[in-house]
């Protein structure tokens, strides 16, 4: 019975689930804000770069302690941080920070 319920847990992440795609563009968004690589936005977070990498595959499955933490490492609430999408500075929307001088820019340097 446990084998079904890994299994299908590990379909579910496999598949896709709508915080997870969350969690990855908020942290993606924060991330492009932030004007950073990719491994410097991990070392930033206190994560090493293959873990900020796990982090964007279909594959990850983060806890809510985990994005809790990438959250506060980050200088940001975790519910903003699951609403925030890349696509919002395209559509207008608003944005954790602005670009350069944000307040969590300050934090990251």
């Amino acid at each position: 019975m446990a084998e079904k319920s890994c299994r299908r847990k590990a379909d579910h992440a496999a598949k896709g689930c709508l915080l997870i795609g969350a969690f990855q563009s908020g942290l993606e968004a924060l991330r492009l804000e932030a004007q950073l690589t990719r491994g410097e936005f991990a070392k930033s977070l206190g994560i090493p770069r293959s873990s900020y990498f796990h982090l964007m595959t279909t594959a990850a499955n983060p806890s809510l302690s985990y994005i809790e933490l990438i959250a506060e490492r980050a200088g940001v609430d975790p519910l903003t941080l699951l609403r925030k999408r890349t696509s919002d500075r395209r559509h207008g929307g608003d944005s954790i920070g602005s670009m350069k001088g944000s307040a969590y820019s300050k934090n990251l340097r």
